[in-house]
This record gives structure tokens, sequence and C-alpha cells, in this order.
């Protein structure tokens, strides 16, 4: 039976949701450290420190929040974890998009005015800055990715790259027209952004295989 905390300023939760909320953070945890870890023989050490740092703040802010819904579950309210999420996760996408490009450069796959003019088409505005972080963080990465992907013919990588950015614009579409704080609106919301990532960690698995030196 799920224990459901209702009638909250919060929202209505259950404790299987806030354990599914976990599954995007792992999946992108697993994706961006497998990445980080492919490309190190292949860059600076400085690319692998924004990269590194990155996927660990990531993971931290959305783990803190996932947590937080999970203690809620139980009554338990410390809403540090829930705060935490933004300062930590905007950052931290913003730290590994500019690991990603510094590896980009490094590995000549690319030329640094193409891939900004490509994130300045695709990324969504926003006038919060973390916001504005998160999205040119996340989507960013995403782009570069896709293009090393097919640049290094791994198309599959490359398609699944591209259906991960999907995914997310398709959160933030359900972000800005749901009201999160209801249960089966979190539910959609999770299940999209669970897929995404599933995506993205597909795409790494791809490019592991198939190397990032064309």
């Amino acid at each position: 039976m799920e224990f459901f905390i209702q009638g909250t300023i919060e929202g209505d939760y259950s404790i299987l949701m806030a354990i599914v909320d976990f599954l995007p953070v792992v999946f992108y945890f697993l994706a961006a450290w497998l990445i980080a870890n492919d490309l190190y023989p292949h860059v600076s050490k400085t690319a692998y420190g924004f990269l590194a740092a990155g996927s660990l703040m990531c993971f931290i802010g959305g783990a803190f929040k996932a947590l937080w819904k999970l203690l809620f579950c139980f009554g338990i309210n410390y809403p540090t974890f829930f705060t935490s999420f933004f300062p930590m996760q905007a950052p931290g996408f913003m730290l590994y998009f500019i690991g990603i490009i510094m590896a980009m450069k490094q590995l000549k796959a690319v030329k640094t005015s193409d891939t900004v003019n490509m994130i300045t088409a695709t990324t969504v505005t926003s006038s919060t800055p973390l916001l504005a972080f998160q999205s040119i963080g996340s989507v960013g990465s995403l782009v570069c990715l896709s293009i090393l992907g097919f640049r290094t013919k791994n198309a599959l990588a490359g398609v699944f790259f591209i259906l991960s950015i999907i995914f997310l614009f398709g959160m933030v579409g359900l972000s800005a027209t749901l009201d999160s704080s209801l249960g089966w609106a979190n539910w959609i919301e999770q299940s999209v952004n669970t897929l995404g990532q599933i995506f993205f960690y597909l795409g790494a698995r791809k490019m592991h295989k198939g190397g990032y030196v064309s």
C-alpha cells in the first residue's frame, strides 16, 4: 500500500513515487560519469575535472531532492534538501557543458562557433539565471554529444542523445503546464524525465563501445 501525504502546500506524494524519482538521477549519473571516464585518456585534466565535478554536482542536487520527497512521505520535512536542488544542479550542468566543449575542441570533433550556434538555436531562454544555466548546460551537452556521435560514426548514439533532448524539452513543457504538486502530474513528469535519462545512458553506452576518436 502506498502512503500518501495529502493536503499540504508541498504536494501529494507516495513512497513509490519518491523512489522512482531516484531513477533519472541514477541514469544521468551513470551516463555522465561513463562519458567522463571514457574521455579521460583523450582530454586534458582540466576538461576531465569539469566533467567530473559537473557530474557529481548534478547527482547530489537530484539525489537531495528525491531524498527530500522520500523523507516527506514519512512526515519528515528537511527543506535544505529541496532548496539545494537548483543551486547544485544548475552550476553542475554548466560545468559539465564546459567540460564537453573543451573535450570537443581537444578531439577536434567540431568548431566551437558551430556548437554555439546550434545551442543558441535550441536552448530555451529563461529570466531565471539558475534555470537558464540548467537549460543551457543540459541541452548544450546533449547537442555536443550527438554531434560527436555522428562524427565518430556512432550514429545510434547520436540518435539516442537526440531522443534525450526531445524528452528533455517534453519535460520542460510539462513543467510549464502541469501542477507538479499533484501526484498524477508528478508521475507523468518523472516518467518523461526517466525516459530522457535512459536515452542519455544508452547513448553513453554506445559511445563507450564505439569510441570517441574517429
